[in-house]
């Protein structure tokens, strides 16, 4: 497994140019109101004592074409989907498919679930993630909190899991892997089990050709006009 490096601190002559290109194609404006989340999410990660921010390239990570490199869920994304729900601390289990070095993972556990899982096939990702939970463990309200390093297509979904979580992790044919192995685990244990997913405005949703998904919520955030974020609820035969 790949080394992997994290690109998060451009040399000061990129970031003016980046600057200056955002201020042309986006304003003034619109350019302070990103220039501000960025301070926040690195008041989040500041508060939390850990370090997810950045980005890698699928290549990088020797990835395939159909799964995705590393770019962690902004935090208002993730801040606007658990608003939406109702969490059961004696029942819900959060999972999170291609969990990077653990945002998602880490934001979820300061939430009163039962457990929060983590997948991520990278094994440096996965070891960062791991150290970061460590970082954040006086945060979490959840007590069992763990990483599982394989592939998507290769993993058991546990028969207790409620909230499954993907932001923009692998393309449609991993996609569909993972979505058969989820319905398997709802046939053979039928529970509610609700499904939050991101991904870029200009990629088709494949799951709104899911016949057993429902779409219940897509969130408004400061990302919409990239990301569409959208809450699915299973509906399985028997649960109707």
């Amino acid at each position: 497994m790949p080394t992997v490096e994290l690109h998060n601190q451009p040399p000061f002559g990129l970031v003016l140019r980046r600057l200056y290109e955002s201020i042309a194609e986006r304003g003034v404006l619109n350019t302070c109101h990103r220039f501000w989340r960025t301070i926040r999410s690195r008041l989040r990660e500041w508060r939390l004592g850990i370090r997810t921010t950045g980005s890698i390239s699928g290549s990088e990570m020797d990835f395939d074409a159909a799964s995705f490199g590393y770019q962690p869920v902004p935090y208002a994304s993730f801040d606007a989907a658990i608003r939406c729900m109702t969490i059961r601390p004696d029942k819900d289990v959060f999972i999170d498919y291609g969990c990077g070095m653990g945002r998602a993972v880490v934001l979820a556990a300061t939430y009163p679930f039962r457990r929060v899982i983590g997948v991520e096939r990278s094994g440096s990702l996965s070891e960062i993630a791991r150290d970061n939970i460590a970082r954040a463990s006086s945060k979490l309200k959840c007590a069992e909190v763990s990483i599982a390093t394989l592939d998507a297509r290769e993993y058991d979904v546990p028969n207790d899991a409620t909230h499954i979580f993907l932001f923009n992790p692998f393309d449609e044919p991993v996609l569909a892997s993972v979505l058969t192995r989820i319905r398997r685990s709802l046939e053979e244990h039928p529970r509610e089990l609700v499904i939050i997913y991101a991904l870029p405005k200009c990629r088709h949703d494949p799951l709104l050709d899911v016949p057993w998904l429902k779409l219940t919520h897509e969130l408004k955030t400061i990302d919409s006009d990239w990301q569409r974020l959208a809450v699915y609820e299973a509906r399985m035969e028997s649960q109707k």
